[in-house]
């Protein structure tokens, strides 16, 4: 039961493949190539798999950069069609809050830049609680209200800090975006969302459909 997971949220595409949750193979973090296809290749090469023993595949469907995102879904998209395999979706904002509250056991504020100053704004507690667009001055004093600690995640970790100074714990995760192998690692918090089969595509997340 060989996974894919796609995640091309961040500036760097990665890719990663298991089995049952066990991680065979991820692909280089200092690897900048864009080629999903070459890379999937090498990945099966490395596990001694190949492209037929694929069963199911998990993407990252953002928010992040728009044109990387949605490169990712189509790849993702595309593969789950010739395949006829089942394809489950996971939020960045999920794929970082799972990492960072698998660590830290609090919650997770997440960010993603976007266009005019705002930013896309995840809250995550064992599992996507909010996901807001706006500015972050507006947005995450309202979500964190009730927390006294949280995880920040995100290129906007100083920001949030500088709001809050001693008034709630928060505590700097140095992260700007999750790992794909949590999608490997994690993968039946995913799978618990129903797989998408033609005529059903993954749709990547942007600002309208916030």
């Amino acid at each position: 039961m060989l996974t894919l997971a796609i995640s091309t949220s961040s500036g760097q595409f990665a890719l990663a493949l298991g089995v049952n949750g066990e991680l065979l193979y991820r692909s280089g973090k200092c690897d900048m190539s864009e080629d999903l296809d070459a890379m999937l290749n090498l990945g099966l090469a490395s596990c001694g798999k190949q492209v037929k023993d694929i069963c199911s595949i998990v993407v990252d469907i953002g928010p992040g950069g728009t044109s990387r995102v949605r490169t990712g879904v189509a790849f993702a998209n595309s593969l789950s069609y010739t395949l006829s395999v089942p394809i489950y979706t996971a939020s960045s904002m999920e794929l970082a809050g799972i990492e960072a509250q698998d660590r830290w056991k609090i919650p997770v504020v997440t960010t993603v830049r976007s266009i005019k100053g705002n930013a896309y704004i995840g809250l995550y507690d064992n599992k996507l609680v909010s996901l807001e667009f706006g500015l972050i001055q507006d947005i995450v004093p309202q979500i964190v209200q009730h927390l006294d600690a949280f995880v920040v995640v995100g290129y906007h970790r100083s920001i949030i800090k500088s709001l809050f100074l001693e008034e709630k714990k928060i505590v700097d995760s140095e992260m700007n975006f999750g790992d794909v192998k949590f999608l490997i690692q994690k993968e039946t918090i995913f799978k618990q969302k129903e797989g998408l089969l033609f005529p059903n595509f993954a749709k990547p997340i942007v600002e309208t459909v916030l």
